[in-house]
């Protein structure tokens, strides 16, 4: 008996990995059982519903996941990290510097939600820690000690495909979520890099910025986001029509509300096939 229930656990695990080894998308409700990790019972999506109200206190009851598409390696985000499932994606206000070393590209994330709060900013959906002295407002975990308290690794690990759209075709429902855009034109086409390191201020602080890019009609434009601090802050933009992958964020640029993407690294932007 103790041999035939080892061979179950064993076919089960297969199964549960090969389910959702080819795209996160199709993720619908994998066992994350890894020993610690509990098992997910809401939906980004349902989440995001029930805060287009308000900020919301999550219960003990609450556990969601998601596949993580961002990372810190090149320093374009900071300190949080995004999950994204069929349904919808979140930023996860984490609070700690290299989360790409602790929560890798792909990894599946378990979010045990005791404690934590959500709320929508700027059509994103974040997570964190309540702070119930300002009505359950979004904060950073910080300590590494809460941190685990809250995230578990799954061990399931898949390459995520970003969602392959047109400016167009950008949606609220889709902010946080890793898009592709193809055909984009950089507007105006000027020499110029995506934001300022200090080497190229001269100053102490480096400065952000965000550039405008058109579609192939030249109707519709989205603007890339890139911190000063960056490790591709100065790098040449191309002149180019390019692929440009990232993060859909909502923003705005001289009062006007704009979509803007916010790539991982410099292999984000990718010259078109002529």
């Amino acid at each position: 008996m103790v041999m035939k229930s080892i061979y179950i656990r064993v076919v089960l695990f297969v199964l549960a990995v090969s389910a959702t080894a080819c795209d996160y998308n199709t993720f619908d409700e994998v066992d994350p059982s890894d020993g610690h990790a509990p098992l997910p019972n809401l939906q980004i999506g349902t989440l995001r519903e029930r805060c287009l109200s308000g900020s919301v206190e999550l219960s003990d009851e609450m556990v969601l996941s998601g596949y993580v598409t961002s990372s810190d390696r090149a320093n374009n985000f900071y300190r949080t990290l995004m999950i994204e499932d069929n349904t919808g994606a979140a930023e996860i206000l984490v609070g700690l510097y290299d989360l790409h070393n602790l929560y890798p590209v792909g990894a599946q994330l378990v979010v045990k939600c005791g404690g934590l709060a959500a709320e929508l900013d700027d059509g994103l959906l974040r997570i964190g820690l309540a702070d119930r002295l300002t009505s359950y407002t979004v904060t950073y975990m910080e300590s590494r000690v809460v941190v685990d308290q809250h995230l578990f690794l799954s061990g399931v690990k898949v390459e995520p495909n970003p969602l392959k759209t047109t400016i167009d075709r950008l949606q609220p429902e889709r902010v946080g979520r890793l898009v592709r855009i193809d055909n984009l034109q950089l507007d105006p086409v000027v020499d110029t890099t995506w934001a300022l390191p200090v080497a190229l201020t001269g100053e102490e602080e480096p400065r952000s910025a965000a550039i405008k890019f058109r579609d192939v009609s030249g109707l519709d434009s989205v603007y890339v986001y890139t911190s000063g601090y960056a490790s591709f802050a100065g790098d040449t933009v191309p002149c180019v029509p390019v692929s440009i992958t990232g993060i859909l964020l909502y923003g705005k640029i001289d009062g006007r509300e704009v979509y803007q993407l916010k790539m991982r690294d410099e292999q984000d932007v990718q010259q078109m096939d002529r």
